[in-house]
């Protein structure tokens, strides 16, 4: 049997039997289309058709579509040798932290506060329950394309792990097809600063009976938690060979979209009252979840959701929904949110959506989403944008590469302890400093739009980025840290550079020997 092309389609992934009901993936209709496109648009098209007739060549003759350095992901030749390089050893060591403290018992993502005077060789407590799905599932991400990149069994086996954990926050809750922030047993020691406090006016649940009793969970879940779980499931179910994991996957996301068809696109907590937390599904999340749930089940009632935002007739509402020039100044989560839901609605749309349509959503993502974030020193986003943003022009491919390396080197090795950072002083952002100033005479601004800070007018390196749980959904452009202290045994994963690093490294952005 001849292999389909990868799911991924981009530099430089070799075809892989990844199925679903019905079929392949994809098949070659996206490289197809793309040499379509370079028919008609010159030399910058001819170089998005080169990389995609590169993925339709078996692995053993890659070669024949050019040298190494002809290829975006660079010389492989290094890596070949066994040269391993600075950007892979800091992601072996984080992946090796990360694994070995910031996943108990089930493998739900959390950060770690260390007894002191341990050498950070016993945990005191878990904080990052409430966060906990967006950061597991976007972990999953990151390891689906570590196994894709790397072939490692440990990869693999996080990832399956992992899901195991994404499944039990969907069930633990009772209410079919809805989603926890968190779960994990209420008898471990680290969470007993949430156990103590649990109770159902805080959102968080003890289990006393049933396949759950003993565990805890956390609810009023958000669209931000919902973004990282479908995120996690996409690409586990793409990317890792796992049978029995990718059945799983496929019965929960119907199950949560079943959900949310029929409660209208909201977030319905167990007592039947929407949550309070961002509860409202996006049209472009709705666009790229029901999507997910086609591409893995090939159920047409999610086909038609997808279809009905689709529809030319609905694209003025699909720019007004996602312009996020704001999130620049307030709620700069936003834009991590929206580059994490186009990634995989770019990703698969390509091969469900017709050329016309798949276009219209690459150019509202890269004119109105990405351009916000832009050369910004953040790598999650242009690790995101080089993936998926259909970028034609070598030249700009290769600046964007330069400061994705730039900003993986600056990132601080393993472990991410909390630091405390005074940026340089720099010219200051005018918008951001009216914006401070209305809101200072009119304070009901804050709860409209969210608290806006002074900014500088260009984003800091990530050397002088403030410390954050995942920093890369933060303030690329603070002047000021606040009073964050250096605390060695405050730990944040590590996930912030995993996440950019193998999706990087998946699609042949980045090679092991840099």
């Amino acid at each position: 049997m001849t292999a389909a092309p990868s799911a991924l389609c981009r530099p430089p992934f070799p075809a892989a039997p990844v199925r679903r009901a019905g079929g392949p993936v994809l098949g070659g209709t996206e490289c197809a289309r793309g040499t379509a496109m370079d028919q008609r648009k010159g030399g910058a098209g001819r170089f998005f058709g080169f990389l995609c007739l590169c993925m339709l060549v078996p692995a053993s003759i890659l070669g024949a579509c050019g040298s190494e350095s002809e290829r975006p992901g660079g010389p492989q030749g290094a890596a070949a040798k066994g040269q391993v390089g600075e950007l892979r050893r800091k992601a072996i060591d984080h992946d090796l932290w990360l694994e070995t403290w910031h996943l108990p018992a089930y493998g739900s993502h959390l950060h770690v506060t260390f007894k002191k005077d341990t050498g950070r060789t016993q945990v005191d407590y878990y904080h990052g329950h409430g966060d906990s799905c967006i950061w597991t599932g976007t972990y999953v991400a990151g390891q689906a394309f570590r196994y894709k990149a790397t072939g490692d069994p440990q990869a693999r086996a996080n990832v399956i792990r992992s899901v195991g954990a994404l499944s039990r926050h969907l069930h633990v809750t009772g209410r079919k097809g809805f989603i926890a922030r968190y779960v994990g047993p209420a008898s471990e020691p680290g969470h007993r600063y949430e156990v103590q406090s649990c109770t159902e006016k805080n959102d968080c649940h003890l289990v006393s009976s049933g396949p759950y009793a003993g565990d805890f969970w956390k609810g009023n879940t958000s669209r931000d938690q919902y973004t990282g779980w479908f995120l996690g499931m996409a690409m586990a179910y793409d990317l890792v060979d796992d049978e029995a994991m990718r059945s799983q996957i496929a019965a929960d996301v119907a199950e949560v979209l079943d959900r949310l068809i029929q409660d209208r696109w909201w977030i319905v907590d167990v007592d039947g009252i929407w949550t309070t937390k961002a509860p409202n599904v996006l049209p472009s999340q709705q666009m790229t979840w029901s999507l997910i749930g086609y591409h893995l089940t090939g159920e047409q009632r999610f086909l038609d959701v997808f279809a009905h935002w689709a529809h030319p007739g609905k694209r003025k509402q699909l720019r007004v929904g996602d312009i996020a020039l704001f999130n620049r100044y307030a709620q700069h989560y936003g834009l991590n949110l929206a580059h994490e839901n186009y990634f995989n609605l770019l990703r698969l749309s390509r091969r469900y959506a017709d050329p016309e349509t798949h276009a219209f959503l690459v150019d509202l993502f890269t004119s109105q989403i990405h351009s916000v974030v832009d050369l910004q020193h953040n790598p999650w986003y242009t690790a995101i944008y080089l993936a998926e943003g259909e970028v034609q022009d070598r030249e700009v491919f290769l600046k964007h590469r330069d400061q994705l390396i730039e900003d993986l080197k600056d990132f601080r090795p393993a472990p991410k302890s909390q630091y405390a950072m005074t940026p340089p002083e720099a010219e200051l952002d005018p918008l951001s400093v009216f914006l401070y100033n209305l809101q200072q005479e009119l304070p009901w601004l804050k709860d409209l739009m969210g608290t806006v800070s002074i900014q500088a007018a260009e984003a800091y390196p990530v050397r002088y980025q403030c410390f954050s749980d995942f920093i890369f959904q933060r303030n690329m452009w603070a002047i000021s840290c606040g009073d964050v202290e250096d605390n060695p045994d405050y730990v944040a994963s590590g996930n912030d550079y995993l996440a950019p690093y193998w999706l990087a490294a998946a699609y042949g952005i980045l090679d092991e020997s840099l």
